[in-house]
């Protein structure tokens, strides 16, 4: 299957553009961690609907030697197709914060929905949520484009990076 040329200022700007709204408590301290998030944004067509994605990403311990000289792709990691823009299935899984510490990831439990109301207020219910239940180790994160979700997942992933491994 052929796709456009890929446009990586688009990546750039989703990446930019994406808002970390709330991290978890705890973080990547050593060993295994899990990394649950809820990351909402627009639905394509219908910018007044939203479109939910929860899941969990897990973390491995900071160092991580691997034989494989080719990196995780997003599709590796996320195993979904509908709603991920098909240009980033086969692209390469990476942080710009890792050139100073290396982890592996795996995602768990993807589960995507759509509601009837804007991002905005989508986010600020899962907010509400995640307090009414006193949970604390869950990210929420607003997403410019959903079908670059993967991108905006990275972000979330290493702005704890950054702060955990400063």
């Amino acid at each position: 299957m052929m796709h456009e040329p890929f446009d990586s200022d688009l990546l750039k700007q989703v990446f930019a553009e994406t808002q970390v709204v709330r991290t978890p408590l705890s973080g990547i301290i050593q060993g295994y961690h899990v990394l649950p998030y809820i990351l909402v944004g627009p639905e394509e067509r219908r910018e007044q609907r939203s479109i939910e994605i929860r899941g969990k990403i897990r973390v491995s311990p900071r160092l991580v030697i691997s034989p494989s000289v080719r990196g995780e792709t997003y599709g590796d990691l996320f195993r979904e197709s509908e709603v991920m823009d098909q240009a980033l299935v086969a692209r390469v899984f990476s942080f710009f914060y890792t050139s100073k510490h290396n982890v592996t990831l795996e995602g768990e439990e993807l589960k995507i929905t759509k509601a009837d109301r804007d991002p905005a207020s989508q986010i600020n219910r899962a907010l509400d949520e995640l307090a009414r239940r006193e949970i604390i180790n869950t990210g929420v994160i607003l997403c410019p484009n959903v079908r670059f979700y993967p991108v905006s997942i990275d972000r979330f992933i290493t702005e704890i990076l950054q702060r955990e491994f400063r």
